[in-house]
């Protein structure tokens, strides 16, 4: 009885962690549009012009077109430095969110582990056994 409500138990913890994914169509266009390669410069051109770099350059008093300039008269070593750095960077700048999801994974585990009678971590949980 025991064994079979642990193996529940662990089937549905780790049912709640799975992510769904949904098929969809890929029309041609779709498909044609991610296939669209851009030089270096352009994508750091694209970067610099991005409404958030922006603003944070111009709070840190950079004129748009001095960075025009600087990005003309960058070797082509510089360029592809600088655009590897701008695919490899992570996205969000915040690790809030992870913390946060450890946080919860651990809570969890601790609750599972505490209705099923193998540790007293919470007072608010009766045990199985």
């Amino acid at each position: 009885m025991n064994i079979t409500k642990l193996i529940l138990s662990l089937t549905l913890s780790m049912t709640l962690f799975v992510q769904v994914s949904w098929a969809q169509m890929a029309s041609t266009e779709v498909i044609f549009k991610q296939s669209v390669t851009v030089s270096s410069k352009e994508k750091i051109v694209q970067f610099t012009a991005r409404e958030d770099v922006v603003k944070i350059l111009e709070q840190m008093d950079v004129d748009p077109k001095m960075i025009e300039k600087r990005i003309a008269s960058m070797t082509d070593e510089e360029i592809s430095k600088i655009a590897y750095q701008i695919e490899t960077l992570p996205a969000g700048g915040s690790a809030i969110g992870s913390i946060v999801g450890a946080a919860v994974f651990i809570f969890i585990v601790l609750l599972i582990t505490d209705i099923l009678g193998f540790t007293k971590v919470f007072d608010f949980t009766r045990s199985v056994r």
